[in-house]
Order: C-alpha cells, then structure tokens, then sequence
C-alpha cells in the first residue's frame, strides 16, 4: 500500500507540474501574441496615415498589415477569452473595411499623386515659356486680347496644382476644387488653341512667330499629363472624399481598439487564477498519499533547490539588464541559455532592439526637419524684400499716375498750347512705359516669390507629418515598454521573494514612460498651431496672386491707353479732337491703378504680419524638438558611441527671421499721401 501511494502522490504531482507548465507557455504565447497585436494596429494607423504621399508599395504594406492582424485575431479563438476577443472584433471591423477602402482607391491616388508631382515640376518651365510668348507679343503688333490670353496660362496653371492638392486631400472644398479644376483645364487648351489658330470669338490673333509657336509647343507638351487625365481626375473627387473620411475612421477608432487589445492580459490573469483553485484542488486530492511520499519529497526538493539557484541566476542576469535599460542603455543583452528565464531574455532583447530601430529612425526626420526649417527662414526673408522692392514700384507707378492726370487737364484748359503739351506729353507716355515694365517685372518678382514660399509651405506640411509619425513613433515605443513593465510585474509577483528588485525597476520604467507622454503631448499641440498657420498664410498668399493678377491687367489697360495717348499726339489737329477722351480713360486708369496700389500695400502688412508668425511657430517647433532631443539623448543604442547622436541642439539653429518692422518710410509715405490728395483734387 505505501508503494501504491507513493507511485499515486508522484503521478499526480507529476501531472499537476505538467498541467501547470503547459498552461503557463500558452498564456505566454497569448501574452506575445497581444502584443504583436498592438503593435501590427500602430502599424496600420501608421500606413494609413502615409497613404497620403500616394506610394503604391505603402498600400500594398498596409494590406499585408490589415491581413497579419486578422491571422493574430483568429489564433486567440482558442485563448478563453471569447468577450474580449469579440470586443476587439467589434473594434477591428470598422478599421479592417476602411483600410480595405485605402487599399482599393490606391491605384488612384498613385496616379493622381504623381500627376500633381509631375505638374509641380513642370508648372515653372510651362510659365517661363508662356512669359516668352509674352515678350515676344509685346514686340508686336498683335491686339490687347491676344496678350492677355498669353498671359491668363500664368495663373491659370497654378491653380489647377491648388486645385489637384485639394482633390487628393479629399476636403469640403473638394468637389468646388474638382469642378475648378476641369473649367481651369479646359480653358488653359482652349487657349493654347486659340494662339495657334486664333479664335474672333476671344478676340486673339493668330500667331506666326516661329519661337512663340515653339514656345507654345513645348509648354503644350509639359501640360499633356492634365490634358490626357482631366476627366479622370475631376471625376475622382467622391473617391478621394471617401478615402479621406477612411483614414479620419481608421483614427478615431484606433483608441478604442487600443483598449480592447489591452484588456487581453487582464482576462488572462483572471482565467490564470481560476486554473490555479482547479490544480489547488487537484494537489488537495493527492495530499493524502503525499505524506508517505516525504523520502521522495525531499529528494524533489534538492532537485527543485537547485531549479531555484538556476532561476536565481537567470533573475540576477535579467535584473543586471534592466537596471541598465532603466538608466538609458539600450545596447544591453539579456543571456538567453537558461531555460527558465529564456522568454524573458528574449522579449527583453527584442523590445530593445526595436527601441533601437525607432530612436535611430527618429533622428532623421529631426535633422532633415531642422533643414528644411532654415529654407522656410530664408524664404520669409525673401519674402519681406520682395515687399520693399514691391513698395517702391507702388509709389513709382503712383506719382506716374498722378503726373498723368495733372497733364489730362492742362490739356483740357489749354488747347493753344497743343504743340508744346504734345511733345510734353509723349515723354511722360515714355516714362509711364518704362515704369509699367518695371511694375510688370516687380509683379513676375512677387508671383515667383509666393510661388517658391508655396512650395515650402507644402514641404513644410510633410515635415509637420513626419514629426507627426516620429511621435506616434514613440507612443508604439511607449506601449512596448509598458508590455515589458506589465510582464516585469507579473514575473515579480510569481516570484514572490525574488521578484521585489523587480518593483523598483518597474517603477523607474513607468516614470519614464510619463516624461515621454508628456512630451509627445507638446509635440502634437506645436504641430496643430504650425498647422493652422500655414494654413493662414497659404490663404494670404492665394490673396496675393490674384492681386498681382488684377494689377497685371490694369497694367495692360494703362499700356493700351498710353499707346493711343502717343498715336494722338502725332498731330496738334489730332490731339485737339481726342484731347477729352484721352484724358478721361488716362485719368480713369490712373485712379484704377491708385486703388490697386494701396490693396497691394495692404497685403503686403498682411504678408509681414504672416512672416512674424511663421518666426514663432518655427522658433517653438525648434524648442520642442529640442526637448524631445534631450530625453532621447539618456537612451544609449550603438556600443562605445556616446549619446550625442541624438543632440540636434548644435546640428543647424534656425535663421532668424527679421519681420519688416516698417512697410514705408518718410519719403514713400509723402508720395502717397501726395497722390491721395491729386487723385481727389481731379
């Protein structure tokens, strides 16, 4: 009977270890499985984020995710935790059939993306061979019409690129923008056509100069990517409107999948501790015939004695690296040959090797974000001397104006004098020509001044999108470094005695972990207030364009009127018949023009006061990466390198951007209040 017990006590003592054991490696495996499930979601957000640049493999990466998620999904059927497993397929739903909706529209968006790649690029050379056109037209005797058709293309190319940003951005405005987009286009060939075969209905003239038709070949030719793909584009806005609202669905629903996936290692914990009151009962079952096993209990306990000094050993190990992963050393590795302590060493080295990987890939976009912030200082720069040059034609053409009307009325009270206001008269013609070349000149100026500042508004945009994934970076960095303090305390507390060092070093993980979200926080608040400003000043400078637009037609009438006030004075009998309508239509254009001149003026406080706020928002973005660069730098991640790849404080400072704290001085400010006073006494 003694032999019986004994053999029944070992077997189910046995039996309860095994039991035990198994269980223990599947909730281990579950464990790494919500695990790489939290990270696979972060990768999906991450993707569906980047879809945005129309890169067709990010598209093809994002259904690799979408389906890598739906296998981790299914091998948890079997966990015993079908609540919180229906939970996250509740969750995972409404993001699997968005991101399935990006995948789908991404041929599109390739396309649309590249087309508006390719224009943005050519849109320089197709308006520096219209503006040939233009002086060669100006040369001849061609009518007003003909010139103003050439010079419409100009504008007309830059917002259709507007035009096709906010398509792919799939806005309110998109569908406005689309139907823009297809009349802007259809006008842009029609008028190519019309200068090359001449159109009476526009009033444009045939061309016959060879370099102005080759000109306007060539520029054809860069348009020919919108030409062949109008329909397509304009008739994609739903899509992209549609895509647009998948990936603000895939965002919002991201945070609540987040927390159905955490509530996985809870549910485990619980069903952990109903097994164990079942093998508590199992043991109580067997504790009968245990007592006449204590021989063989105690050979147990000097095999399980010597189980311990080998745990102990791998704990001290896994202790020592923590420890050093605590204080910011990331080069660590934990010995991954001791058997019990093996799935711990290997999550350890792991999780370190990928903040390895994140902070590295950190430092680029900080360093390429600190360039491209230099180019934005630089331009508003530009930009405020392209003002003062701006100002100073204003008050030119102004005083030329004004010197037109006071000659429109001594030629209306003085006809004796014809002869003398004749010749007069044609040299202040002259001198209104060469300062309308030289408003037309300051114009071209200002139009390639906002257009350069436009482009690195849009790269300032992508910048601000990567900062933005640098911190969704590190809040993935954040969640796998709780996962490790989660299972640092749970390890600890099945330990007991051996697992208090444990605590201390969880702890210092958990302060670190709240320094690094606080941070994040700031980043994302700087990034939305860069945000909305450049959002103003791109307003500011749509604003703009269309001014210079107006001002360039104002200056054609006051070529055209000039012309015929040169013509007049061939003859005193000529002057005399057309003396009154001359100097009406010149005084109308001069007071046309005066009006002109003080909106540009106005805009051009208005571009200043912009430039100030861009300073601020770059000198505050500056500051937070500096502070995100200092907490980065306490993590150590390549052997004998010190930290000081991550001190972005002395890669490039920020060109300080001086905002013109005057607009006029003393002497541009009398002319100005000169012509207001001539203007009405006239």
């Amino acid at each position: 009977m003694i032999i019986v017990g004994m053999l029944a006590c070992l077997a189910g003592v046995v039996y309860t270890f095994y039991v035990a054991q198994q269980e223990a490696g599947t909730e281990s495996q579950f464990r790494v499985l919500a695990n790489d499930m939290r990270v696979a979601q972060n990768d999906v957000v991450a993707r569906a984020r980047a879809t945005t640049r129309g890169d067709a493999a990010t598209f093809a990466q994002l259904a690799q995710d979408v389906s890598n998620f739906d296998a981790m999904l299914g091998d948890l059927d079997g966990a015993g935790i079908d609540g919180e497993v229906s939970r996250i397929q509740g969750n995972w739903q409404p993001i699997k059939d968005s991101a399935q909706l990006l995948v789908a529209a991404g041929d599109d968006i390739t396309f649309i993306r590249g087309v508006s790649v390719d224009l943005e690029s050519n849109i320089r050379p197709i308006q520096s061979e219209f503006a040939a056109v233009v002086d060669i037209l100006r040369d001849e005797n061609v009518s007003v019409d003909t010139i103003a058709a050439a010079q419409k293309t100009l504008w007309l190319t830059e917002r259709i690129a507007r035009n096709i940003d906010k398509i792919l951005a799939g806005g309110e405005e998109s569908q406005a923008a689309a139907d823009e987009f297809r009349q802007d286009a259809a006008n842009f060939n029609r008028t190519v056509d019309s200068l090359k075969n001449g159109d009476r209905v526009m009033g444009v003239q045939q061309l016959t100069d060879p370099d102005a038709l080759d000109s306007i070949n060539t520029a054809s030719a860069l348009f020919s990517v919108i030409s062949a793909s109008i329909d397509q584009i304009a008739s994609s806005s739903e899509q992209m409107r549609e895509v647009a609202g998948a990936r603000e669905a895939i965002i919002e629903s991201s945070p609540e999948l987040t927390a159905a996936i955490s509530n996985i290692v809870p549910a485990l914990d619980r069903l952990n501790n109903a097994r164990f009151f079942d093998r508590t009962t199992l043991l109580v079952l067997f504790g009968a015939p245990a007592l006449l096993a204590v021989g063989l209990l105690i050979v147990m306990f000097r095999g399980q004695r010597r189980r311990v000094e080998y745990t102990e050993a791998g704990v001290e190990d896994i202790n020592g690296a923590l420890v050093k992963i605590a204080e910011g050393d990331l080069t660590v590795k934990v010995p991954e040959d001791n058997e019990v302590t093996a799935d711990i060493a290997r999550e350890i080295n792991a999780s370190t090797r990928r903040q390895r990987e994140l902070i590295q890939n950190i430092r680029t976009p900080f360093e390429v974000s600190v360039d491209e912030i230099n180019k934005i200082g630089k331009t508003a720069r530009g930009q405020v001397d392209k003002g003062k040059q701006l100002t100073r034609s204003v008050v030119d053409s102004t005083t030329a104006a004004t010197e037109m009307v006071r000659t429109s009325e001594e030629i209306k009270h003085s006809t004796a004098e014809a002869a003398k206001s004749s010749e007069q008269n044609r040299s202040r013609v002259e001198r209104g020509y060469e300062l309308t070349k030289d408003m037309s000149s300051a114009s071209a100026d200002v139009r390639e001044s906002v257009q350069e500042t436009s482009k690195s508004a849009k790269r300032q945009g992508e910048l601000i999108q990567s900062v933005t994934n640098a911190a969704e970076y590190i809040q993935a960095l954040n969640t796998k470094i709780s996962v490790v303090a989660i299972n640092t305390r749970i390890e600890a507390e099945k330990a007991g005695e051996y697992g208090r060092p444990f605590l201390g070093i969880a702890e210092a993980i958990g302060d670190l972990l709240r320094e690094a979200e606080e941070e994040g926080r700031k980043i994302i608040s700087e990034v939305r207030m860069l945000q909305n400003m450049s959002a103003e000043n791109m307003e500011s400078m749509e604003n703009t364009v269309g001014t210079v637009v107006t001002i360039l037609e104002y200056i054609e009438r006051l070529d055209a009127a000039l012309e015929e006030i040169n013509d007049g004075s061939s003859s005193i009998s000529s002057i005399i018949r057309s003396v009154d309508d001359a100097a009406g239509q010149s005084a109308v254009s001069a007071q046309h023009m005066n009006n002109s001149m003080a909106e540009i003026r106005e805009r051009n406080v208005d571009i200043a006061e912009y430039s100030e706020f861009t300073q601020l928002g770059v000198s505050q973005l500056q500051s937070s990466m500096r502070d995100v660069a200092d907490n980065l730098s306490q993590f150590r991640i390549e052997e004998g390198v010190a930290n000081a790849a991550f001190d972005l404080k002395t890669s490039g400072e920020v060109e300080h951007v001086n905002g013109s704290p005057s607009q006029f001085d003393e002497a541009e400010m009398t002319a100005l209040e000169d012509a207001e006073d001539n203007r009405a006494s006239v």
